[in-house]
C-alpha cells in the first residue's frame, strides 16, 4: 500500500490538501454560509457546466469503460481481465455502501432544510431537487471512486491532478447544485478513495493475488 501512495504522490497529496481545505472550511464556516456563499456565485455558463459535470457522478456513465474493458478482456488484451474484475467490485461495493449509508442516517438536503426559510436561492430550471437521504454524496463517492481507479491503471502518473481534478468539480457541482452540504462531499471524497485502496489493498493480500496497476 506504501508503494501506491508513493507511486502516484501527486494524486494522493492533493487529495490531502483537498480534504485539509474541506475540513477547515466546514470548521470556519457554518454549512448555511457555505451553502449560499456557493449559491449567490452563480451565471449561466456556470448552471450549464456543472450540470453537465455532475453526470459523470452517474453509475451509467461508467458503463462505458466498463464494456471497453469487457471488449477488450474478449480480445483477450494483457492485465484486461483483473481490471474489468476490479472495477465491478468497486462499482458494487460502492453502491452498497452509499445507499446503505443514505438510508441509514436518512439527513435532509439543503434544499429541504432552507425551502422554507425566506432565503433566496437559486437553482436551475428543470432541474430536479431531492429533498432526503443527503449523507453522503453519492456523484461525489462514485467520482473520487473511479478517478482513484483510472489514476492506478494509467500509463501516466503524473496526470493523477487531472482526475483529482475530475472528482473535485463532481464534488463542487453538488453544493452548486443545491443537492448537498460540504459535509456529504467530504464523505464522498473520503469514501470514494477508501473503498479503492481497501479493495486494491485486498486483492493484492488474497493467495493469488495480482498487480495489475502500474506500481
Amino acid at each position: 500500500m506504501l508503494k501506491i501512495l508513493r507511486s502516484h504522490r501527486v494524486f494522493f497529496t492533493l487529495f490531502f490538501f483537498w480534504l485539509i481545505i474541506l475540513a477547515c472550511l466546514q470548521l470556519a464556516f457554518s454549512p448555511t454560509e457555505m451553502m449560499f456563499w456557493v449559491n449567490r456565485h452563480n451565471s449561466p455558463f456556470l448552471d450549464t457546466f456543472f450540470q453537465y459535470i455532475t453526470l459523470l457522478g452517474e453509475d451509467g456513465f461508467w458503463l462505458v469503460p466498463l464494456i471497453v474493458y469487457l471488449y477488450q478482456y474478449f480480445k483477450e488484451k494483457k492485465d484486461v481481465k483483473t481490471k474489468a474484475i476490479m472495477l465491478i467490485i468497486i462499482w458494487i461495493t460502492k453502491g452498497i455502501i452509499s445507499i446503505a449509508l443514505k438510508n441509514l442516517f436518512n439527513l435532509p438536503r439543503p434544499m429541504e432544510v432552507y425551502e422554507h426559510s425566506g432565503r433566496a436561492i437559486h437553482t436551475i430550471r428543470g432541474l430536479e431537487i431531492h429533498h432526503w437521504q443527503s449523507f453522503p454524496s453519492g456523484h461525489t463517492f462514485t467520482g473520487f471512486a473511479f478517478a482513484c481507479f483510472y489514476m492506478l491503471v494509467a500509463k501516466n502518473n503524473r496526470l493523477g491532478f487531472l482526475w483529482l481534478a475530475l472528482g473535485m468539480l463532481i464534488g463542487y457541482s453538488r453544493v452548486y447544485l443545491f443537492q448537498h452540504f460540504p459535509r456529504d462531499v467530504f464523505a464522498g471524497s473520503i469514501l470514494g478513495v477508501a473503498v479503492v485502496l481497501g479493495i486494491v489493498f485486498l486483492w493484492r493480500e488474497r493467495p493469488r493475488g495480482g498487480r495489475p496497476f502500474a506500481v
